[in-house]
């Protein structure tokens, strides 16, 4: 997150005005303060002119560069390779002897080297239905022409297809069976229905969980299906969608609200935001920018989303007000400045990712000097892919981050203090070291605490769902809009990040919600408790 103001222009110099204060100068026998003053105008002048060149590179760079914001290993020695002996050395670092772990801890044991695969198409998949047809030889080619004879079926050739066909609509007629005493002619009673999960309306809880999954997690929009869905004969306005789409969202609410709790209650939470545009007809521009915000617990254990109609403090305040563990993890975002307050505040853990991010953009912009920070920065993401790769428990991970990551931290910090001397304020170099400084104490709290991630991407990857949504949908009809958005895209995250299909989940979680399920059994309804109750195959 960061301050959204519009960047003030660089001032043009009076030049009528600096011509007449230099004849002047002049006149009087001045030329050594003539000649300071135009050093002073060139200076400035050429200080302009390095911020306009550095924002029509950001503004060039962003309309055609890839978004990815990774550095191949040989761009970044170019970078280096330009810089001085003596600076570029600044992106190697001295490690200690390593220390064998701890007994407890079992080394993973050297892996030979993967042999390169051989393409091959993958098997089709075991579950899809198979439609078997068999395809008879013609009869004019049955006949032998070397003895005259007539050829025998000897076995078949088999040859597979993969074939599609559009998703299907079916009504479902239940025949309420009614049952009386005939001898009395009285106490008719009739069999229980299935339960709608709209009370009165059409649709069944797969439709609603294909509605929901098609909008939020494929960033279909609800007009798009109408569109589809009439290739299948089937008539449906956007409005009947969105109608059936909020009842989705309410239904959903108390889930959400069971999340919410739960991961307040956690030891560390990671949160950012993304924009998401209102349609606010009280607003000049009949439209405003609202808020999605995702909050994930214990790095991808439970989560859960918040929608606020604008960006003040008071929506993460309120949210955060009631955590209730440790760590709270963020990009430096200062409308929470309030919550690490008072007395036992909670520890403020920032992100590498941004910090990261800023220096690529001074290297892209075409300053050398920030690849020693970028390289120094991508052998701490290195110590951390090693272990999750090995799969180490958090003390190994602590172990590794004291031996290896440390040194590399300090000497990060040695290098970005020397580049805040040489850079120019405002210029994408100068800006990334302020962060880095300002943000240096937050930074490094993963150092001290192998629960707290390194980055707060595993926050921003959740989110990209929502800004391709955003790009397709271009809006939210409104602020509660906005809301039941927030509350369906907690189960599209919470099923991300226990690998649960969403489709099938939210089919049987809409079916047991709308039987009147217990709230005091909430959590087996969660995506991780309710993949664990599956069946397997």
């Amino acid at each position: 997150m960061t301050k959204r103001k519009g960047a003030q222009r660089p001032k043009k110099p009076d030049t009528t005005a600096i011509v007449a204060e230099l004849r002047a100068m002049l006149t009087e026998g001045q030329s050594d303060q003539a000649l300071e003053l135009v050093a002073q105008v060139l200076a400035q002048l050429a200080q302009q002119n390095d911020e306009l060149s550095w924002r029509l590179q950001t503004a060039l760079s962003q309309l055609y560069r890839r978004k990815s914001e990774k550095i191949s290993p040989e761009q970044l020695s170019l970078f280096l390779s330009k810089l001085p002996a003596a600076q570029a050395a600044g992106a190697e670092v001295e490690l200690p002897p390593a220390t064998p772990p701890t007994p407890d801890h079992t080394e993973p044991e050297t892996k030979p080297a993967r042999e390169p695969k051989q393409p091959h198409k993958k098997p089709f998949p075991s579950h899809l239905r198979r439609e078997v047809r068999e395809i008879l030889v013609p009869q004019a080619q049955c006949d032998c022409p070397e003895c005259g004879g007539t050829r025998e079926p000897i076995g078949y050739e088999v040859r597979e297809i993969w074939e599609y066909k559009p998703g299907e609509f079916f009504v479902i007629e239940e025949h309420l069976e009614k049952c009386a005493c005939k001898k009395c002619q009285q106490g008719v009673t009739t069999a229980p229905a299935t339960p709608k999960p709209i009370e009165g309306g059409r649709p069944g809880p797969g439709l609603l969980a294909q509605i929901v999954t098609a909008k939020m997690h494929d960033a279909m929009p609800l007009y798009r299906q109408a569109q589809s869905y009439q290739r299948s004969g089937i008539s449906l306005s956007t409005s009947t969608l969105g109608d059936w789409f909020a009842a989705s969202a309410d239904l959903y609410e108390p889930l959400w609200r069971h999340a919410r709790s739960g991961a307040l209650s956690r030891y560390l939470i990671s949160l950012d935001d993304t924009g998401m545009p209102v349609l606010d007809r009280e607003d000049p521009r009949g439209i405003r920018r609202g808020h999605v915000w995702t909050y994930v617990a214990d790095a991808d254990d439970i989560a859960f989303c918040e929608y606020t109609p604008d960006w003040k403090k008071e929506g993460p305040c309120s949210v955060l007000a009631a955590f209730r563990g440790k760590v709270i993890q963020g990009d430096g975002y200062a409308g929470i400045d309030a919550i690490f307050a008072g007395d036992s505040p909670p520890i403020r853990a920032g992100c590498m990712d941004h910090c990261r991010r800023k220096f690529v953009k001074a290297v892209e912009a075409g300053d050398a000097r920030a690849a020693v920070a970028v390289a120094l920065i991508g052998k701490l993401y290195a110590v951390e892919a090693d272990a999750r790769r090995d799969h180490v428990e958090f003390a190994e991970l602590g172990r590794r981050r004291d031996q290896i990551t440390r040194p590399i931290t300090d000497q990060l910090g040695r290098v970005v203090a020397s580049l805040q001397n040489q850079a120019v304020p405002k210029s994408p170099l100068g800006k990334a070291t302020t962060y880095a400084i300002r943000q240096w104490q937050t930074l490094m709290v993963f150092l001290d605490d192998p629960r707290v991630p390194l980055s707060n991407a595993h926050v921003e990857r959740q989110q990209r769902r929502t800004a391709l949504m955003r790009k397709n949908s271009l809006f939210a009809g409104s602020d509660e809009g906005g809301r039941r958005l927030a509350i369906l895209e907690t189960a599209v995250v919470n099923c991300d990040l226990a690998g649960v299909p969403l489709f099938e989940y939210l089919r049987d979680v809409f079916a047991k919600l709308a039987a009147g399920w217990p709230h005091n059994r909430l959590a087996e309804l969660m995506p991780r408790a309710w993949k664990a109750s599956q069946p397997t195959a």
